[in-house]
């Protein structure tokens, strides 16, 4: 039974099991919800972000009210001196599902339905 249902946290922050991973370095905002699979490394989520199955988020930091599809992939190189070393996402940014983004900065209010890579998304 307890596989079946989602394992509330502090702040209504629901993550999904069995097979998600969290950690290290992640911080998790309120109304979170984490999918089965779903990876998170070294990361911050904001408010209301819905993170799906199989998703990865690496060196990223995701934006309030976001949402990040089936096997997407949100990720940076972790080098904090580069121009463009983390991936940020802005508020209410949409990743649809099979989705890589890599080193990008994205602004409110977009929706990504092909990859990019070292790219600012105004």
């Amino acid at each position: 039974m307890a596989k079946e249902l989602p394992l509330l946290l502090a702040m209504s922050i629901s993550i999904h099991l069995p097979s998600k991973q969290i950690g290290p370095n992640v911080s998790i905002s309120a109304n979170a919800r984490v999918g089965a699979g779903a990876r998170l490394i070294n990361c911050i989520i904001l408010d209301d972000v819905e993170i799906m199955e199989n998703a990865v988020v690496i060196h990223s930091i995701v934006g309030w009210k976001s949402s990040i599809g089936k096997w997407s992939r949100v990720q940076g190189e972790g080098d904090h001196n580069a121009k463009l070393g983390i991936t940020i996402l802005g508020e209410a940014v949409d990743v649809e599902d099979e989705v890589v983004v890599v080193n990008s900065i994205v602004l409110p209010n977009k929706t990504l339905n092909v990859s990019v890579q070292e790219e600012i998304i105004l």
